[in-house]
């Protein structure tokens, strides 16, 4: 059985009303409502309860789907012409597949999934999206509604520490909450994020392991256990060889939809972790994220010109990414809390001046004079370093993917589409099975060797 997460609603319109079928249901479901982030099997959800998740409820006439500011699951949703049929799911592969097996799977598979793809939407956070049926039994009406939005109330008179204190005791909370299922696992760096994360967790008695991961072309083993030692606690060190990484693509690509080449350097690490199964299946922490809402920053260091437009862009871009998703983790058996990414912990971001933001002119100054009442001075101040640069992914991968395909240089972001056009195909040959990473990888390499000959 496939383990992946994967939740597909198929709607048609009958002459009684809307026949709404979940997944692999032979038969159709009484109106209803489900909870994306427990994907139909009772995965726990974070501190907020289904408040903080995305929710699709039916009925006769109608299907709503609901996100998130920080759209924790992103859905997506594709209408047949004539739009008396529609799907609404979280696997785009998946949802392209069952668009592919009702019209039937042309001899040029990639152009067939092109075309599907180019007719499927994402949803972004902070949307509802009803489809209802028409009265006089015309097609079935979309509508799409921006509903929620962030807001910041920069608070004035504050210093630096107070900024970032107040942002520590929103994080507290969330790290409180998020101690079940145990056992509980911080991935740490060494830095200042991941530090205030693991300390919290510690300080309230609720924080099992330590780990850090490592590659062939780097780690942060060293400032882990600088980190593990003021903690009192011995580090895990997860070394991830470089096919552990490329095995990781397809998995990481069905979680994204159809990422950008720095999205699956950035996703590989995390998705080969729960691939590989060290960690003990429980709750996994980590501070990603932190940078989004404090910094402005998805990638690189150092102060941006306009900080609260560069923290207003990540946070969209965040929300429709996908990156930050749980659902890799849920289908090795874990859930994955990113604690920075709460809506109380960006309130207090987005309630901090910039100029507050910026203090000593480091990013996230706020947060690193405060986070020095908890953590030694060189990992408070640490230079900013993302998970994927600190682990060499982010300038290996093309190099280590060309090794693989047999070629001088590769781009990743068409050898994703590739892995994507792969993903489907395995899907309809076997909807209920897991996808062999091996065989998707070797199907995509031959492709993209036959387009560049």
């Amino acid at each position: 059985m496939d383990s992946f997460p994967s939740l597909l609603l198929d709607v048609r319109d009958r002459r009684g009303g809307l026949v709404t079928r979940v997944g692999a249901d032979a038969g159709p479901r009484e109106p209803g409502r489900l909870v994306v982030e427990e994907f139909d099997r009772g995965q726990p959800l974070p501190s907020g309860g289904p408040a903080s998740c995305n929710t699709v409820t039916w009925a006769d006439d109608h299907v709503v789907a609901r996100t998130t500011l920080q759209n924790p699951t992103p859905l997506y949703y594709w209408v047949a012409p004539g739009a008396d049929r529609f799907l609404v799911g979280t696997d785009l592969a998946g949802l392209i597949a069952r668009v592919v097996a009702g019209t039937g799977a042309e001899p040029d598979l990639a152009r067939q999934v092109r075309a599907v793809r180019a007719a499927v939407r994402k949803v972004g956070g902070g949307r509802t999206v009803t489809f209802a049926r028409a009265a006089a039994g015309g097609p079935v009406e979309v509508t799409e509604r921006v509903t929620r939005a962030w807001h910041a109330s920069p608070l004035t008179g504050e210093t630096p520490v107070e900024a970032g204190a107040r942002q520590i005791e929103a994080l507290r909370g969330e790290v409180v909450a998020a101690g079940a299922p145990g056992p509980v696992t911080a991935v740490v760096s060494g830095g200042v994020d991941s530090g205030l994360v693991a300390a919290l967790a510690r300080e309230a008695g609720v924080l099992d392991h330590l780990a850090t991961l490592g590659t062939p072309w780097g780690d942060e083993y060293a400032t882990a256990d600088e980190l593990g030692a003021h903690l009192g606690m011995p580090v895990r060190h997860l070394a991830l060889s470089e096919d552990d990484i490329l095995r990781a693509i397809p998995e990481t690509v069905r979680m994204l939809g159809r990422p950008s080449r720095e999205a699956v350097a950035g996703g590989v690490n995390l998705v080969a972790v729960y691939q590989r199964g060290e960690l003990p299946a429980g709750t996994v922490l980590t501070g990603v994220g932190a940078d989004f809402i404090n910094a402005g920053l998805r990638v690189g260091a150092g102060p941006v010109p306009d900080l609260r437009q560069a923290v207003t862009d990540c946070l969209h871009g965040a929300a429709l990414g996908g990156e930050l998703s749980g659902v890799s983790a849920a289908a090795h058996g874990y859930v994955l809390r990113h604690m920075y990414w709460n809506t109380a912990v960006v309130q207090a971001a987005l309630d901090t001046a910039p100029d507050v933001m910026r203090h000593r002119d480091r990013e996230k100054g706020h947060l690193r004079a405060a986070a020095a009442r908890m953590l030694p001075d060189a990992i408070a101040w640490r230079p900013k370093q993302a998970l994927h640069h600190g682990s060499g992914v982010a300038h290996h991968l093309d190099g280590a993917l060309a090794r693989r395909v047999g070629v001088e240089t590769v781009d990743v972001e068409r050898f994703c589409e590739l892995v994507g056009v792969e993903l489907v195909g395995a899907l309809l040959e076997a909807p209920h099975e897991p996808v062999d990473a091996d065989e998707c990888l070797k199907a995509a390499a031959a492709a993209y060797t036959r387009e560049h000959r």
